[in-house]
């Protein structure tokens, strides 16, 4: 925090403001309709800025920005990011002049990303991108061949792929078992950022899915605080919703991060962070704003009315949204309820 914000830093241009767009043409016949989700894009955008999408572009980006694009791709096809939602924005990128070659579709494992169909042949021209490799048999303990993950000299073969000199400490050591390393790349109290944050992307369009976890959220601040540092598991239980927050201080995030969009075209209401056919429904809902904190408090309460709803029984302790209020705390966004503009179309 001591390093000075940039005109472009979190909460951005339009600190406390998110606009919800819904339309029912968005899916039909449980799929998605790439002409209204695009409308939809466009829509959220220009309410957000108050501009047309041209006009729009030229508040976030130049023509030689380096875009990251982070989706989330858990639950792929059931509540993994639309591609529609993403086909959009590419389409909004573009038409503005910005090359294909400059955006990168991005999460932190590989697999997830193919798994979620976004690859070169969805997405031509544009590079998919993921922090690191995993592979899923070995850390299912189905084979006890590493060699796919693990180098000759006992390190993970993605560690390159992460900044050392950027990194998200904490006094907890992650598991020493090869499982964990698989999966985490490092396993001591750092968790490094990604070198494509802090080296290439000179922008980020955050896209998350509409979801919980537990009483609480995984969308905006999640997607990112979990999916741009390695090394994450150990910070589950004692610092769980305070990394959302104090991942999204770092520059290589703070300075970058110009537009989120929470994808709630399908959402879930229980049962997550994971996939759960059983809690998901058709939302037809996208949300957009500068600011993830004041998008995700408005998206909490939001579910929290979907569980109520749906006879879940919900624990509204104010833990659960504690992260946000530090982050208001710290500048970086808004988490007063009174001080939130919500406007809906």
């Amino acid at each position: 925090m001591e390093i000075p914000k940039t005109a472009l830093s979190l909460p951005g241009k339009f600190p406390g403001k998110v606009v919800k767009i819904h339309d029912e043409e968005a899916t039909k016949d449980d799929k998605f309709n790439q002409q209204a989700v695009t409308h939809m894009v466009r829509l959220g955008i220009e309410k957000l800025t108050g501009k047309s999408t041209k006009e729009s572009f030229g508040l976030f980006f130049n023509k030689k920005d380096i875009v990251g694009i982070k989706v989330n791709p858990v639950g792929a096809g059931l509540i993994s990011t639309r591609l529609e939602v993403v086909t959009a924005v590419i389409d909004w990128l573009t038409e503005n002049g910005l090359p294909r070659k400059n955006i990168v579709i991005w999460d932190r494992f590989d697999y997830m990303l193919a798994d979620a169909d976004f690859t070169a042949e969805n997405f031509p021209g544009v590079n998919i991108e993921g922090l690191q490799t995993m592979d899923e048999e070995a850390a299912m303990g189905k084979t006890s061949d590493n060699s796919r993950w693990l180098r000759k000299d006992g390190k993970h073969v993605s560690l390159e792929n992460f900044d050392q000199s950027v990194y998200y400490w904490a006094d907890v050591d992650g598991p020493k078992d090869l499982a964990y390393l698989n999966q985490h790349v490092v396993n001591g109290k750092y968790s490094y950022f990604g070198k494509l944050l802090t080296k290439k992307l000179t922008k980020i369009i955050n896209i998350p899915v509409f979801k919980n976890t537990g009483n609480g959220i995984s969308m905006a601040t999640k997607n990112l605080g979990y999916g741009a540092i390695c090394n994450t598991n150990r910070l589950h239980r004692p610092l769980f919703f305070d990394v959302c927050t104090e991942v999204l201080a770092f520059p290589a995030i703070r300075d970058k991060l110009v537009l989120n969009i929470t994808d709630g075209l399908r959402a879930q209401y229980d049962g997550g962070p994971g996939p759960n056919a059983k809690f998901t429904y058709s939302y037809n809902t996208l949300f957009f704003a500068t600011d993830p904190f004041a998008l995700d408090l408005t998206c909490h309460n939001l579910l929290v009315e979907k569980r109520k709803e749906m006879g879940v029984k919900v624990n509204e302790h104010p833990r659960f949204t504690e992260y946000l209020r530090y982050a208001e705390r710290l500048g970086l966004g808004v988490a007063d309820p009174k001080k939130i503009e919500l406007i809906s179309a």
